[in-house]
């Protein structure tokens, strides 16, 4: 499975650059999309959060410190669109490539 951070409720949501305050996180599970409302406002719990269900990549919109540092700590492989505006359709190009 692979998520992303965004900032809307929406399936044409763009990326959040937001990792732990990102206000949803968008689930591709090969299939369809589930978007979810984060409640934990924490780096470290969000991936926790995300481990939990089962995401094995992080689509971030840009590189930052903390997911980076927070990667080491868990199955979790962190992935950079090539886009300058990426959306949820990169999300499924990306899903595939890494299949």
């Amino acid at each position: 499975m692979i998520a992303t951070a965004i900032e809307i409720d929406n399936l044409n949501a763009p990326l959040s650059s937001r990792f732990g305050k990102a206000k949803y996180y968008a689930f591709f599970d090969g299939k369809k999309f589930n978007i979810q409302k984060n409640s934990h406002k924490d780096g470290k719990k969000v991936l926790i959060w995300l481990q939990h269900m089962g995401v094995r990549f992080l689509l971030m919109k840009e590189k930052g410190r903390k997911p980076c540092a927070l990667q080491k700590e868990h199955n979790i492989t962190l992935c950079y669109p090539t886009t300058p505006t990426p959306t949820l359709q990169d999300v499924v190009r990306i899903y595939f490539k890494l299949k």
